[in-house]
């Protein structure tokens, strides 16, 4: 059988790096999904709403991109 090879040696590093794109990554499609919505007429509320969601969807899609390619 084959065994797995052992992660890089820069890992610490590696995986900040994909943390921080991730969240900057969700900001900024936050912000496009709430600016969307107040072009399209919704409250202040529901562009928050559809902002914050949008974030959290986003960024956690890509967490756990990153650790199923771990």
């Amino acid at each position: 059988m084959t065994q797995v090879p052992p992660p890089p040696a820069g890992g610490l590093s590696q995986r900040a790096l994909l943390i921080v794109i991730a969240l900057l990554t969700g900001l900024l499609t936050g912000l496009a999904a709430g600016v969307l919505a107040v072009l399209l007429h919704a409250t202040v509320l529901g562009a928050a709403t559809w902002a914050g969601g949008t974030f959290i969807a986003i960024t956690m899609l890509l967490f756990k991109i990153c650790e199923l390619l771990r």
